[in-house]
C-alpha cells in the first residue's frame, strides 16, 4: 500500500514523462554497466596460450637469411 502511494506522490511531483525519462536512464545506464562487466571478465576467462618455442637447429646457431627480392633460393651462397 505504501509503494502506491509513493508511486502517486512521485506521479504527481515530477509528471508521467521526467518518471519515464528517468526509468529510462537508469536502464540504460544498468545496461552500461553490465556491458562493462561483461568486457572485463571476458579477457581472463580465455587462457593465454605460451608462446611458441623457438626451433633451432643443431647445425648452425646463426640466423638463416631469406633470399633478398628477384633472387632465387639457389643463389643464397649456401654451398656445401
Amino acid at each position: 500500500m505504501s509503494l502506491l502511494l509513493l508511486a502517486l506522490l512521485l506521479f504527481l511531483l515530477f509528471g508521467g514523462s521526467r518518471i519515464g525519462a528517468a526509468g529510462k536512464g537508469l536502464g540504460q545506464a544498468a545496461r552500461h554497466v553490465k556491458r562493462a562487466l561483461d568486457e572485463e571478465e571476458a579477457p581472463s576467462a580465455v587462457p593465454k596460450a605460451p608462446p611458441p618455442a623457438m626451433n633451432q637447429s643443431s647445425e648452425s646457431k646463426e640466423p638463416k637469411l631469406l633470399p633478398a627480392k628477384g633472387e632465387s633460393s639457389a643463389s643464397t651462397g649456401d654451398e656445401s
